[in-house]
């Protein structure tokens, strides 16, 4: 698999979730330079199921491609503040 920089990774898959292989990440930065992508989805419960299905690669990340977090994630977040939990 070739790598692709961030930059292009962000442009192409925006909104979703990637399935990251054989990347390079620098220092504590939120995001790696450039990186493989084994597969992808806008659903994140599908993605996972590809990989379970395909099997696991050691040291692959899931991350979501995008300016914020999915509004189910924002969701919960709020709803267990508020409730204390």
């Amino acid at each position: 698999m070739t790598k692709i920089p961030w930059s292009h990774i962000r442009e192409a898959f925006s909104g979703e979730w990637v399935e990251l292989v054989d990347y390079t990440w620098r220092g504590e930065s939120l995001y790696p330079q450039a990186a493989s992508i084994r597969q992808h989805s806008p659903d994140r419960a599908k993605l996972l199921r590809m990989i379970a299905r395909a099997g696991r690669v050691e040291g692959a990340v899931v991350i979501f491609v995008g300016a914020a977090l999915p509004p189910f994630v924002i969701s919960a977040a709020s709803t267990a503040q508020n409730t204390g939990l």
